[in-house]
């Protein structure tokens, strides 16, 4: 038989949603809060005194976010630490109407999921201190940038965050706003040159290396200032001094720019070196491989060294620095001038080389004597130009942290520079006139031949498959590949199963590709660099994001993550996507590196709290929750019941007004979908997971991803088991009894569904009793017990009669109906099955009406009246057909099949079959052995149908 039960559901209803966030007005009150200091509050000119360590770090916490949200967690943490009270919210609640009593009661403004602080964050000192060292950065013209990063260093009033009390907050926020002071003096001091006399300079620095002992861009600038002024010998008397004090410390000699400095002042009076074309491009990378598109772009440069910037970028261990040296080396005979190469250090363990370093080290390698060098950038890097005009040099920056960093550096008319970079240094593309090329991950092919470089090609062929899958472990990152590939040549007795076997526990794989005795091919250390240049939110957002299960993921679920609006979302993600920390294929999108989101995921678990790591996880579940919610408004809206209930998303959930809309939408967030069943009941979310297990049913069915639907059904199962949930249990099992019908497993079917009945007399007994029932006459169906498939059958009909489940009524209906053909009681099969269609009908629903009016042709074939069964069976066809619906014309085709071989029309009937296998194949439908099986029966005398693949 090929009549169908129906797919039992439940009548729709409406479901729960959030309200905004509420709005507050910006209080009378002026505040001004101090942090570089000691801690101190002024309230409309006043000072105030608060007098609890408590207040004072929630204080500051919040004013740190001077206008945004602060979450729950944040201010936790800020104010307790790792040991926060039992009750949370209560106590911060506590804290807040005291401050408001101090500050003003418009202070501080209670959100949904925190507090936020109103005011200007220009009224902080920490924050305007950073705005305007950033403003400060940005100036192009010196005597702005002097004058900037004077007003800021101005509200320098002492160690950050003194006398708040919140080791976590000085913790964060301490080393950061010290470095950028120590950094901003050394700047102002350097642009200070010529303007300042060089003994209240010596003065100034001397003071600062008293505090900060072991900074040594201090002592530098404090020996050069001295030789400057003519006072040499105190000068190389305070290098002696920091050499004895990092001997005694630390037992390191002093950085290699000091120690240059040191031989230039020991070597003053000697005539300068005679003038040499510089040839400092490092060794070419033996048996380079791939990256044919990216060098033939090179290549197709303006020959002869005409003027031009190149910026190779991309994330780490991807190879931007071997092309750049690799394809600087094939052309270097276009270079008259030469070749200068400089490791820029922007991202390693090392300081960034300053400009001023680099400019010193280039001059001194085209013949300029160092007692000759200006000592501004400004004027090292004009001589530079002036050196180089018209030259025809290659200079090759690698490793550049951003463009300050690269411009004093370029060298004008005539030359050529290779920059690379994690960094996109967007604006030397946008602002000086830059090509970028962008390397992404090797394919396949340039993976598996760098691979064959290491390993050979004969034991690459002896082990196809695991060279696929190391590939795809590696994420095809030619440094990952590479130490991959040095393994297995080390352990040569090691099959390549077995280094893949190492690599495939995500916790290891770090620990198994890198060199304990090199940190530049440590793939976690050369992660680490670019992690640790970023700011704080920029991380955090970076750590939480290795919490996405999906390989791609949207802003919106990014901002659902982190507790952040969309507009901070897209700031941050920007952020990440400049350092290729992450990929953006497009505008709303972003991805990971395989090995990257190995990476974030180790961090997220070492640098976050479990508190915070559970909320993140919640905000990301009720974003995903109601976006399927939404979306099965237009997929199967039947299914959402008054059990659905949902919370409030952190950010909006996504809106969809089309059907082919939402299921491109569920297309592409599938693997994310899946995973987080498994992700909510692994972490306590039980809810959650058996809700989000039971909305994606109607996409799994529509889009036929069975093996889906089976997992999550079962993860859901055992979730609400464990947790004693008898609601989500009912919803569970009933769950995967359906998916196990669909896939024709009826006694795994009829298993889950007395879990579900149990766990319904166990409960209220009505909310699922009806689908159970259905479903249970299902399974006895598909066994054939076509008696007990109509006694369940008919249970349903009566009990949602009497519960008014209208919407279920012809559920049940189609189900008797199937039921009754199965017991050759045509004529009652078919007077139900036309019942159910025009209950369906009267709903609006076209697909349940059309496969009921394909159940009412069954039956009237079985009952011999050919001709109203053939009208039926079209019109259910023609519908089906109509609404693209190709999993529903397999029963429909079966059945007019028939028809048409009892009729004597073979050459029909042989295509109606042919079709209906060829949807099974495409849908990978179970009966592809019965429909085959028919198709055996059809007579092979005459020529079969053109469009038939048998016999």
């Amino acid at each position: 038989m090929s009549a169908r039960p129906s797919d039992a559901t439940l009548p729709s209803s409406g479901s729960a949603s959030g309200g905004a966030p509420r709005r507050a007005n910006l209080g009378a009150t002026t505040i001004d809060i101090r942090l570089l200091g000691p801690f101190q509050v002024i309230a409309g000119g006043s000072p105030v005194v608060l007098t609890s360590s408590r207040q004072r770090a929630l204080l500051a916490t919040l004013a740190l976010s001077a206008g945004r949200l602060v979450s729950i967690d944040a201010l936790a943490r800020g104010v307790w630490g790792e040991e926060p009270p039992a009750h949370i919210r209560g106590s911060l609640q506590t804290y807040v109407m005291r401050l408001r009593r101090l500050c003003g009661e418009e202070t501080v403004v209670t959100e949904p999921d925190g507090y936020r602080l109103v005011v200007d964050p220009s009224r902080v000192d920490a924050l305007r201190f950073l705005r305007t060292l950033d403003q400060a950065a940005a100036a192009t013209e010196p005597a702005r940038r002097r004058g900037l990063l004077t007003a800021a260093l101005a509200a320098w009033g002492g160690a950050p965050l003194e006398g708040v009390g919140s080791p976590a907050l000085a913790a964060e926020w301490g080393p950061l706003l010290t470095e950028r002071y120590l950094f901003a003096v050394e700047q102002r001091i350097d642009l200070d040159a010529g303007l300042v006399p060089d003994a209240r300079l010596v003065a100034e620095l001397t003071d600062l290396v008293a505090q900060h002992p072991l900074r040594e861009s201090l002592w530098e600038r404090l020996v050069r200032v001295l030789a400057r002024s003519g006072r040499r010998a105190e000068a190389l008397a305070r290098y002696a001094g920091l050499r004895a004090l990092l001997a005694d410390e630390l037992g390191v000699e002093p950085g290699e720019d000091l120690r240059r400095l040191h031989a230039e002042l020991l070597t003053a009076d000697t005539e300068p070196a005679v003038h040499t074309v510089p040839r400092q491009l490092p060794f070419d990378v033996p048996g380079f491989t791939g990256r044919g598109p990216e060098l033939a772009e090179l290549d197709r440069l303006p020959p002869g060294g005409a003027s031009g910037i190149v910026v190779i970028e991309g994330t780490a261990g991807v190879g931007k620095t071997s092309l750049a040296v690799h394809w600087s080396h094939r052309v270097r005979d276009r270079f008259p001038g030469g070749q200068l190469f400089l490791d820029l250090r922007g991202h390693s363990a090392d300081t960034p080389v300053t400009p001023e370093a680099a400019l010193a080290g280039f001059l001194r390698a085209l013949g300029e004597p160092a007692e000759t060098l200006p000592s501004t950038v400004e004027e090292r890097s004009a001589l530079l130009r002036s050196r180089l005009a018209g030259s025809r040099t290659l200079m090759l920056l690698d490793n550049a942290r951003d463009a300050d960093q690269v411009r004093p550096l370029l060298p004008g008319p005539g030359n050529l520079v290779v920059v690379t970079s994690r960094n996109q240094l967007r604006g030397i593309v946008a602002r000086d006139g830059a090509r970028r090329i962008a390397l992404r991950s090797f394919d396949d092919q340039d993976a598996t031949a760098l691979l064959a470089g290491s390993v050979g090609p004969q034991r690459l062929a002896a082990e196809p498959d695991a060279v696929a899958e190391l590939v795809q472990l590696c994420g095809r990152l030619p440094l990952a590949l590479a130490l991959a590939g040095e393994r297995a040549s080390r352990f040569s007795g090691v099959s390549l199963a077995g280094i893949v076997e190492e690599l495939r526990d995500q916790r290891l794989r770090l620990d198994t590709l890198r060199d304990p005795q090199d940190a530049g091919t440590d793939l976690r250390a050369a992660f680490s660099w670019s992690y640790k240049a970023l700011r704080p939110a920029a991380a955090r957002f970076f750590r939480l994001l290795g919490l996405h299960p999906g390989h791609g993921f949207s802003l919106s679920s990014a901002a659902a993550l982190a507790g952040a609006d969309l507009r901070e979302a897209r700031e941050l993600a920007d952020q990440l996507a400049a350092a290729h920390l992450l990929n953006q294929p497009s505008t709303d999108r972003y991805q990971f590196h395989d090995l990257l989101r190995v990476y974030a995921a180790e961090l997220v678990e070492t640098e976050t709290t479990a508190a915070e790591r559970a909320a993140a996880r919640r905000g990301l579940l009720d974003w995903y929750l109601a976006s399927v919610a939404e979306g099965t408004k237009l997929v199967r809206p039947d299914l959402l019941t008054d059990d659905i209930t949902l919370g409030a998303p952190p950010v909006p959930a996504v809106r969809f007004t089309q059907h082919e809309q939402t299921i491109a939408w569920y297309t592409t967030e599938r693997t994310a979908l899946t995973a987080l069943v498994g992700v909510a009941a692994e972490n306590g979310f039980t809810a959650h997971a058996w809700k989000l297990a039971w909305l994606l049913r109607g996409f799994f069915a529509e889009r036929h991803d069975r093996d889906d639907w089976i997992t999550t059904a079962r993860t859901a199962v055992a979730a609400t088991r464990d947790a004693g949930d008898n609601t989500g249990l009912q919803y569970s099992a009933n769950n995967l009894g359906s998916a196990y019908l669909r896939t024709l497993q009826p006694d795994k079917a009829l298993e889950a569904l007395e879990e579900a009945r149990a766990a319904s007399e166990a409960g209220d007994g009505t909310a699922l009793a009806v689908a159970i029932l259905s479903n249970l006459s299902g399974a006895y169906y598909v066994r054939a017990e076509y008696a007990e498939a109509e006694r369940y059958a008919l249970q349903a009909v009566r009990l949602a009669r009497d519960h008014g489940q209208r919407t279920f009524v012809p559920h049940a209906l189609l189900n008797v109906s199937a039921s009754r053909i199965g017991l050759r009681n045509y004529d009652n099969a078919a007077e139900a099955a036309q019942a159910a269609h025009q209950a369906f009908a009267d709903l609006g629903d076209r697909y349940h009406a059309a496969l009921a009016l394909g159940n009412v042709a069954e039956a009237l074939e079985g009952a011999g009246r050919q001709d109203e069964a053939e009208k039926a069976g079209l019109e259910a066809l023609a519908e089906l057909k109509e609404l693209n619906a190709d999993y529903g014309t397999i029963d429909v085709r079966i059945t007019l099949g028939r028809l048409k071989l009892r009729t004597g029309r073979d050459a029909e009937a042989r295509e109606h079959w042919a079709e209906a296998l060829t949807v099974c194949q495409r849908l990978g439908d179970p009966r592809i052995p019965e429909i085959r099986a028919l198709l055996a029966t059809v007579p092979t005398d005459g020529p079969p149908s053109r469009d038939a693949p048998y016999p």
